[in-house]
């Protein structure tokens, strides 16, 4: 979860730049992002020198954060002197140093980079300078600035609410992870998204990395799966080095101000030197040796990508290698023309050339592709199940795109196993490689199905047992397929309140907040990090409410009593007056009583109140819920302590022992000021690591159908006459019937499947079709009648017969027969 206060700087930083007339919410994204680059610029040149290397900034000075902040106001200076200074950036790294760089990859790609903002507009950079600053403030360096770094960038991409060019719109992060976790990918393997847009498959396959190779037992999941304190310790040196290294997460984009965003956003993420550049990658690769040396074939571990759905491409400028994409016709005017230019189509046999021999991918797809009936849809799905493996195809609910776009998608996981000089023309004689393919239906996957994505955190989602199941599947196959059909899978979920630990100013002492954290034993451990309420303070439980309930118990008591305390020395004068004169038997009436009470007690009530304010210094300012909580508090103990009461009795008051006067009354409030400031923080819910809980489910979600299965046939008899019937006693086909009927082949000349040899709901008999509703088992269980399945079923038959019946009798009169 992204802490409320960098949501709410974003939003200020958002609503400045749209105020001022940047309302295109690409070029907004991109100028905020330039001043976050040029904010981790900085840090990284430190970086830079601190292995000896020269200063990206010599002779530059000016075009550094902190000079930049001292021009706030000057919109000028970033035009005219950062900008130009940036547009070369290339420039100023020595190609001659054998170091990484960790900008090596700039090809050039900020020579259009330009800040849009008027330069009347002073405020407005002033203002957002401004905010960026307080996004870091005191976080300091390493993964506490990082992590702050990439969760504004990504909250900054949510906020895009146009679906951008091209079709282009961003992926939901929590189905990029699920997609990574299905090819559970391992340090110096490569992955590129053809598509990459911002860079969401490449940095979150580097999360994912770190994820697990970090101390499991410090490491926290949120509700959707985000990873929280990646430390990488259980990495070796050369682990840790390729899960940073850009040249193993490489991308392109199209669009030039995509692929630079993206490129960005991976540098924000503590990539070094990472690959997204711009570029089409279904393009020609003459005379772009970059793009041919990024799309070389055959040279990818992983492809992970959500391609741009129901577009089309320009077929002349389409890459012209037939081993990539299959050509129209083998000789005739079409023998150089794609078989296609459906872009979702296309990007599919990319992906298989890019992919090297056991290379895995994980793809989002229009539902079309699943079933299309063009000759390209065809051909695609049985070159996927017949040369190479398609692992499963999982099913995503109607609204998971939304608002972009209420297509309905799959996510196709494949792996590849024939090289692409080995293809081979289809013809059925041998058997596809793809025996079986594993089918899930997401119904659920943590947020409402509407245009308005609500997070439902803690209710189920269905994507985690998707993802036990497929790893069953791949271990134990079938066997594993068949585990949990009736069982719902998911994990365990559990509230807790995290805090921003910003204690110390830039003077290295404690701040007024920070004081609240003052019993820390050493509070420069603890500083700009995030940590839970019950790990700052062992003494509270870790579930907010009863942490809420223990310190409010505890701090109205101690409030209520100090608060008596503070208010007995003053009333003790006026009960002693009042007993007095009841003891004289001059009798003071109730109005009167009270009148001398609100009166006494005026002041220092006032003065209780303003010592309460000042305690405000120790609560967050924005969005913290203790600071309610404290003020809710202050007004039950002065209730406490001051309610009049009719059936006061002066002369007890009046007996009691003299009450000094409470000497600091700002110290001994303050000791329960900092006990209810404990409470500060943000609540998120959290799941746990493993899935370890299960529900009943009505219905199964997930089937294995096979691609190629042998209709019964009875009457086969073996050439030697010994063998009767295609399928033994246990019902398994006999290898001499396969053999004998692709020695006669299944397809005829034009290429059509014979009648009757295949099982009509295998897929290979249903044109390859790989639509996960197709083969979706028929639960009996789920009929809402009083009548058995098999008075269901005889019924059927009966209507059956009837409407036969009455045909014969249609077709009759149609021939003039009646």
């Amino acid at each position: 979860m992204i802490a409320p206060y960098i949501k709410k700087k974003v939003d200020e930083l958002w609503n400045r730049f749209w105020a001022a007339g940047l309302t295109n919410p690409l070029v907004a994204v991109e100028q905020i992002t330039y001043l976050l680059f040029l904010k981790r610029l900085e840090d990284i040149d430190l970086k830079r020198q601190q292995r000896g290397l020269p200063s990206i900034y010599a002779d530059n000075e000016t075009c550094k954060w902190g000079y930049i902040r001292q021009e706030k106001t000057n919109p000028s200076h970033l035009i005219n002197v950062v900008f130009p200074w940036l547009r070369e950036l290339d420039k100023h790294f020595k190609p001659e140093s054998d170091e990484p760089s960790e900008l090596a990859s700039l090809n050039n790609r900020m020579a259009d980079a330009y800040f849009q903002l008027d330069p009347s507009k002073g405020k407005v950079l002033s203002d957002a300078i401004d905010a960026v600053d307080q996004l870091f403030a005191r976080a300091g360096e390493g993964s506490a600035a990082q992590d702050i770094m990439g969760d504004t960038f990504e909250y900054l991409l949510s906020e895009v609410a146009t679906a951008g060019k091209n079709g282009q719109f961003r992926t939901p992060r929590h189905l990029i992870r699920f997609m990574v976790e299905l090819l559970d990918p391992e340090p110096s393997q490569r992955v590129i998204d053809p598509a990459a847009g911002t860079g969401g498959f490449l940095f979150s396959t580097q999360q994912y990395l770190m994820r697990k190779y970090s101390a499991q037992e410090n490491l926290v999941l949120e509700w959707d799966g985000t990873p929280h304190r990646t430390d990488g310790a259980a990495a070796t040196s050369e682990q840790y080095a390729a899960i940073h290294h850009g040249a193993n997460f490489v991308g392109l984009d199209n669009d030039r101000t995509m692929a630079r965003i993206g490129w960005m956003n991976l540098i924000l993420h503590d990539l070094t030197d990472p690959h997204l550049l711009q570029g089409d990658s279904l393009s020609k690769r003459d005379g772009k040796p970059e793009l041919a040396r990024l799309m070389e074939s055959e040279t990818y571990d992983f492809v992970l990508a959500n391609p741009p759905f129901t577009g089309t491409v320009d077929s002349n400028d389409l890459e012209k290698d037939s081993k990539i994409f299959p050509r129209a016709a083998e000789r005739g005017k079409k023998k150089e023309d794609a078989i296609t230019n459906k872009s979702e189509l296309l990007f599919l046999w990319l992906m298989l050339d890019l992919l090297q021999v056991g290379g895995r991918c994980a793809v989002i797809i229009p539902e079309g592709v699943l079933f299309g009936n063009t000759d390209a849809h065809v051909r695609l799905r049985r070159e996927l199940l017949t040369e190479h493996v398609v692992e499963g195809v999982i099913s995503l609910p109607g609204g998971v795109f939304q608002p972009y776009t209420g297509v309905k998608t799959s996510i196709l996981i494949f792996r590849k196993e024939t090289r692409r000089d080995d293809k081979q023309t289809f013809t059925g004689t041998t058997a596809p490689r793809t025996e079986y393919v594993w089918f899930y239906e997401v119904e659920e996957d943590g947020y409402s199905l509407n245009a308005k994505r609500n997070e439902q955190p803690g209710q189920r989602n269905d994507l985690w047992d998707a993802l036990e199941k497929f790893k069953a599947w791949l271990s134990h196959g079938r066997e594993g397929a068949q585990r949990y059909e009736k069982t719902l899978l998911q994990p365990s979920f559990h509230p807790e309140r995290w805090r921003l630990a910003l204690l110390r100013d830039t003077a290295d002492k404690l701040t007024p907040a920070g004081e609240a954290f003052a019993e820390l034993p050493d509070t420069s451990m603890w500083d700009g990090q995030v940590w839970g309420i019950h790990e700052l303070f062992p003494e509270l439980p870790a579930i907010p409410r009863d942490a809420e309930e223990q310190i409010r118990e505890a701090a109205l008591q101690a409030l209520a009593g100090l608060a008596c305390r503070f208010f007995t020395p003053i009333l003790q004068p006026l009960c002693r007056k009042w007993a007095k004169a009841k003891a004289a038997k001059k009798a003071i009436t109730t109005e009167k009583a009270q009148t001398e009470w609100l009166k006494a007690i005026r002041v220092p009530q006032q003065d209780f109140n303003r010592a309460a304010r000042d305690m405000h210094r120790f609560f967050e300012p924005e969005d913290g819920p203790a600071l309610p909580m404290w003020k809710e508090l202050v007004k039950e103990a002065l209730s406490t302590a001051l309610t009049f009461d009719e059936s006061l009795n002066p002369e007890t008051m009046a007996s009691l022992p003299e009450q000094e006067p409470i000497a600091d009354l700002a110290a001994e409030m303050a000791a329960i000021a900092r006990e209810v400031a404990k409470l500060d923080g943000f609540d998120v819910m959290l799941r746990s690591p493993a899935v370890d809980q299960t529900r009943v489910l009505k219905a199964t979600k997930h089937w294995v159908v096979p691609v190629r299965a042998w209709a019964q046939n009875e009457e086969w008899k073996s050439e030697d006459g010994q063998l009767t019937g295609s399928h033994a006693a246990d019902g398994v086909v006999r290898p001499a019937y396969v053999e004998a009927m692709l020695a006669a082949g299944l397809y005829d000349d034009k290429g059509a499947l014979k009648d009757d040899l295949l099982d009509p709901d295998c897929i290979e008999a249903r044109e390859w079709n790989l639509s996960a509703g197709q083969y979706k088992p028929f639960d009996f269980t789920q009929l809402k009648s009083d009548k058995s399945v098999v008075q269901l079923i005889g019924e059927l038959k009966t209507n059956e017969q009837r409407i036969i019946s009455g045909l014969d009798k249609l077709l009759a009169m149609v021939e003039g027969r009646e």
